[in-house]
C-alpha cells in the first residue's frame, strides 16, 4: 500500500524511518486533542479502532512516561532484529522526540496513563509498546507506539 497524503507532523514519519532496521520496523501514532472528558475506551474506539479493548489503565508521572517513551524507541535491539546503525542516529532521533512530546503535550500534562492496549493497536507489537492517555489544557491525546517484525 502506498500513502499518499500522510497528515502526520513530520518528526514522526522521520522517527519510523531513522529506526527502521534489520527484521525491525517502529510504528508511531498519534490521536488528538480529543475529548478529555469521554471514558477512554469511547475516545479510543472512536478514534483508533472499534474492536479496542483496554484491561487495565494507570496513572503515571511525565518523567516517567518521557523515560517509557525515549527507552522504547531508543531500544538498541539485537544482531538479528534492531535498527540500523542506531549510535550514529542518536541525536537525532532524541530530538525528534521531544517534537513527538511536544506534538502529544507530554510536558503540559495535568494527568498521564499508561494502558495496555489489548485488541485494536494499529501496529503490531513484537518488542515493545506505549500506549498513553494525556490528559492537557482540558483536552485529551492518545499516544501510542511500538516495534514489529
Amino acid at each position: 500500500m502506498q500513502v499518499i497524503n500522510n497528515s502526520r507532523p513530520e518528526y514522526m514519519p522521520r522517527l519510523e524511518h531513522l529506526l527502521y532496521g534489520n527484521n525491525y520496523s517502529v510504528s508511531i501514532d498519534l490521536y488528538g486533542p480529543l475529548d478529555g472528558n469521554r471514558p477512554l475506551i469511547e475516545v479510543l474506539k472512536s478514534a483508533v479502532s472499534s474492536s479496542c479493548e483496554v484491561p487495565r489503565s494507570v496513572l503515571i508521572s511525565v518523567d516517567e512516561a518521557r523515560a517509557h517513551i525515549l527507552e522504547s524507541l531508543l531500544y538498541p535491539g539485537d544482531p538479528a532484529a534492531g535498527p540500523i546503525d542506531l549510535p550514529a542516529k542518536r541525536s537525532e532521533v532524541t530530538a525528534l522526540v521531544e517534537q513527538l512530546l511536544e506534538g502529544a503535550h507530554v510536558n503540559k500534562a495535568d494527568a498521564i496513563y499508561t494502558f495496555h492496549l489489548a485488541k485494536g493497536h494499529p501496529g503490531y507489537p513484537v518488542w515493545w509498546e506505549f500506549a498513553l492517555d494525556i490528559h492537557a489544557q482540558g483536552r485529551r491525546w492518545i499516544l501510542l507506539g511500538c516495534s514489529s517484525d
